[in-house]
């Protein structure tokens, strides 16, 4: 299984697209909620360091709390 993401030109450098196959996702059913949130918690973790300062304060005034 191969995961993709598609930057698509008339939002470039306004996010991309990102495509997972129905296999992906029933895997992903299987999971526990344990691992779901190991997921969800890593993937936050990952995010916040990659993301500029001026990137997350956008990010936090996008969810309100800013």
């Amino acid at each position: 299984m191969k995961n993709e993401i598609i930057p698509k030109k008339e939002n470039a450098g306004k996010g991309f697209h990102y495509t997972v196959t129905d296999e992906q996702i029933a895997e992903y059913a299987k999971w526990t909620i344990e691992e779901k949130m190991n997921w969800i918690v890593s993937t936050a973790g990952f995010i916040n360091k990659v993301q500029t300062p001026e990137e997350r304060k956008l990010s936090r005034q996008i969810k309100g709390k800013e």
